[in-house]
């Protein structure tokens, strides 16, 4: 769970859906201080709703990615490098499942965190560094 991105599909996209999705999030991490959720600028993200559920979470914390900027989103970053693991195989339907589940069965987490982290973006400087242990 902690290695994996997760989705939340419950229904059409929503404010309600992503707040549905996060305290489906904060139920299964029970004992974890602080729960931090990598979000992108979708509207619903800042939507009155999930504000006024943040104000009652402390243990929650929203990080966004710069606007405009896909190439430092960490999701982006993992989608890219499975694309360019599946790029220009000859594999039908069938086995495109297969595939993606080997890229990730090949990778350790500390592998999967390494393509994701915002430190190694070619557009941040080089002394951009961030503590993510550090008490919220």
């Amino acid at each position: 769970m902690a290695t994996g991105a997760w989705t939340y599909t419950l229904g059409r996209r929503s404010a309600a859906a992503f707040v549905a999705f996060l305290q489906l999030l904060l139920a299964a991490c029970p004992d974890t201080p602080a729960v931090a959720v990598v979000c992108d600028n979708d509207s619903i993200h800042h939507a009155k709703a999930v504000t006024a559920y943040l104000a009652d979470q402390p243990r929650l914390r929203l990080l966004f990615g710069a606007r405009y900027s896909p190439h430092d989103n960490p999701v982006q970053r993992i989608w890219a490098a499975l694309k360019a693991f599946l790029a220009n195989t000859a594999v039908t339907w069938p086995g495109r499942p297969r595939q993606v589940h080997a890229f990730f069965r090949q990778r350790s987490p500390t592998q999967i965190l390494t393509t994701a982290a915002p430190w190694a973006s070619p557009w941040l400087p080089k002394h951009y560094a961030q503590n993510f242990r550090q008490a919220a």
